[in-house]
């Protein structure tokens, strides 16, 4: 079965649309399978701060930024077309690495929901490694294993790997470094399930 992206973000409001344009920014920057992404991503980058500002400013009734809102918006659901026609072409069909870049696939009928992640093992026994596991998750079809350097902040950008293994090894980490892990459970049809998060300092 060959998996889509939705292209639901088009209808979504003004918030829910500045909030998935992150979700496309952290899921695509760092992410190994997309390691040539267009443009588009940067600028997307660029025009988000721009668009949500636009619509403070229009709550406020100025005429002029409610234009500009309304223009960047057009400009937001444009970029994140020509990203998911990107991520289309660069996925081929497989769920897990079209899911790890943020977007939505098209649900299926008879969509079960994941259990839960409850559990995750980070292990940092050698110098500069760090190994991640699992547990398996009934009804998951693969695993995002990530970490980002510590502090958490909004702007972190998560380094993943997609993978069908319960356990993955990071190398090149920094020692007495600290860096926060998560594993994400991915189903059939892009649901999502993930484990806590789970700070470790790296040994020497």
């Amino acid at each position: 079965m060959t998996h889509q992206i939705t292209n639901g973000f088009k209808q979504m409001t003004d918030n829910d649309l500045i909030s998935f344009g992150y979700d496309i920014k952290t899921g695509m920057t760092g992410n190994a399978v997309f390691a040539t992404p267009p443009a588009a991503l940067g600028t997307l980058e660029k025009i988000l701060p721009e668009y949500q500002a636009a619509i403070s400013g229009a709550r406020g009734g100025d005429e002029e930024l409610r234009f500009i809102r309304k223009a960047k918006r057009v400009e937001v659901i444009a970029l994140l077309t020509e990203l998911a026609a990107y991520v289309t072409a660069i996925c081929n069909g497989d769920p897990a690495r079209l899911v790890s870049s943020g977007f939505k696939l098209k649900k299926a009928r008879g969509t079960t929901v994941l259990s839960p992640v409850k559990d995750l093992k980070v292990t940092i026994d050698r110098a500069g490694e760090a190994v991640t596991e699992v547990k398996r998750v009934a009804g998951a079809k693969a695993y995002v294993h990530q970490y980002t350097s510590d502090p958490l902040t909004g702007d972190n950008i998560w380094i993943n790997q997609v993978t069908t293994e319960l356990t993955h090894n990071f190398t090149g980490l920094k020692s007495k470094e600290k860096y926060w892990f998560q594993v994400i459970a991915i189903g059939l049809n892009g649901q999502k399930s993930a484990s806590p998060l789970i700070a470790r300092i790296i040994q020497g």
